[in-house]
């Protein structure tokens, strides 16, 4: 950081920004549920108490787990409840059954009907060319957007 913008910053000036007034302003964090966070796997519960499954997740661990395991449920979730805050995804969600990047596909086209950004994702996979599509994949879409 240079020394300029360091003195900048430390000036008495820039200290003595009045505080607001209690009662007037409320911080975004007061009196907020936890934003929904919706686990796609089909096996690992991501409360489980022996592994920090939450670390995975793309907005921290202050959040409404929501978990589905399939892409039926997954789905119904987004139509019934709109976008959640932030996705999970897994890559094999059992035999002979859709994908997570089926997933991933069905929330792009419902993204791009919507008019909307895809929210926050990641994927705690560990098939990493699953991992790899699904990311590709959301990440295109939100470099068109």
């Amino acid at each position: 950081m240079s020394s300029e913008f360091w003195n900048l910053l430390s000036t008495k000036s820039l200290k003595q920004i009045p505080k607001p007034e209690e009662g007037n302003i409320k911080l975004l964090s007061e009196n907020k549920e936890p934003i929904a966070l919706l686990w796609l796997d089909d096996r690992i519960n991501p409360m489980e108490q022996r592994m920090d499954w939450l670390a995975y997740s793309p907005i921290g661990r202050d959040v409404n787990v929501i978990w589905v395991k399939n892409y039926v449920d997954f789905k119904s979730w987004i139509q019934n409840n709109g976008l959640p805050g932030a996705i999970c995804f897994d890559y094999d969600l059992g035999e002979k059954t859709s994908t997570g990047y089926d997933c991933a596909k069905w929330l792009v086209d419902y993204c791009q009907k919507n008019h909307l950004p895809p929210p926050p994702w990641a994927s705690q996979s560990t098939n990493p060319e699953g991992k790899a599509n699904i990311n590709r994949l959301l990440k295109n879409y939100l470099n068109s957007f």
